[in-house]
């Protein structure tokens, strides 16, 4: 049975061996024949981020770790690794809402990349005026470090929608599968759209867990979309056991709702006994071409990967 202590044993083995830099060693240590070819112009990867420098990018005193750097050209060698020609940035927790990082990668990365930013309750129309120039196209709320109380989260969401709304963007949300099927209502009724970080926050124990229906009813219907990434937080690599059976669920109730992406460089949050947050977490040694092999694996239909690949963000994050 495929458990978070098992997952974390086996990440933890190959976190042992890794350093804190660089980035890219850790990462595309296998490459399946013909992957790269296959790829189809305008691949998106729809979640990475960018760290430091950290003297000109102060993480929040709050946050919960500290991750190594991880530089734009990074972001671009890995990329052309897998020819992904797009990008998502997406705000990481430990800026909290100063997202000076996020607008000057996305500056220097043109055209090709788009932006998810976390914004203050009372934003002024100037910060979002900004917000927007840069190409930020969605606005992320994140349950970690944040309240638990379904009030405040309903609230949270309900605002952010309206937000979102009015520039035409998608709220991102991070949270566990069982707290977005106790919001699905709040989602339904969103004037935005709604993606759906890693899985949906589902486990990797199958369709059958509480909360998956009404998810997928959300994806189905086409008011959430759902990303596929991040799943060496529920299932150990390589082979990532129960997550085709949740790729192949999403894709089977609305291949148009759905998108991929690396979560690169794999940050690591979880607490090891003797770390003080502001030691340095490494990344999760992952595999950034096993993850593409295993998306094609579980999406063999060439069209249907063009769809989640290319069509759908291109959609949902207005690349031209």
């Amino acid at each position: 049975m495929v458990t978070r202590r098992n997952v974390l044993k086996a990440l933890a083995a190959g976190c042992a061996t890794a350093s804190a830099a660089p980035v890219i060693a850790a990462t595309n240590k296998s490459s399946p024949v013909g992957l790269r070819s296959r790829v189809p112009a305008h691949a998106c990867d729809c979640h990475s981020h960018i760290i430091g420098p950290y003297n000109r990018y102060p993480m929040v005193e709050s946050r919960v770790y500290t991750p190594p750097m991880a530089s734009v050209d990074e972001l671009k060698a890995m990329h052309a690794k897998l020819r992904i020609e797009r990008s998502v940035l997406v705000q990481p927790s430990f800026y909290g809402t100063d997202n000076s990082c996020l607008l000057d990668a996305l500056k220097e990365l043109g055209s090709t990349a788009r932006g998810v930013a976390v914004i203050p309750a009372n934003p002024t129309s100037g910060e979002i005026d900004r917000l927007r120039a840069a190409g930020i196209m969605g606005i992320r709320i994140n349950q970690t470090g944040g309240s638990k109380d379904p009030k405040v989260l309903r609230g949270a969401l309900e605002a952010a929608g309206r937000q979102a709304a009015e520039q035409g963007w998608c709220v991102q949300a991070f949270f566990p599968l069982k707290t977005i099927a106790s919001l699905a209502d709040v989602i339904e009724a969103s004037p935005a759209p709604f993606l759906l970080d890693h899985f949906a926050g589902a486990n990797a124990t199958g369709v059958q867990q509480e909360g998956m229906d009404k998810v997928l009813g959300l994806v189905k219907s086409g008011k959430a979309y759902v990303k596929l990434s991040a799943m060496y937080h529920k299932s150990p690599p390589p082979d990532y056991p129960g997550m085709a059976e949740l790729a192949a669920a999403f894709v089977k109730a609305n291949p148009h709702r759905v998108l991929w992406a690396t979560d690169w460089p794999h940050t690591n949050s979880e607490k090891v006994p003797g770390r003080k947050k502001d030691d340095i977490s490494p990344f999760y040694p992952i595999d950034n071409t096993n993850l593409l092999a295993k998306f094609f694996e579980w999406v063999p239909d060439d069209a249907t990967r063009k769809t989640i690949l290319v069509e759908n963000p291109a959609h949902l994050f207005r690349f031209a």
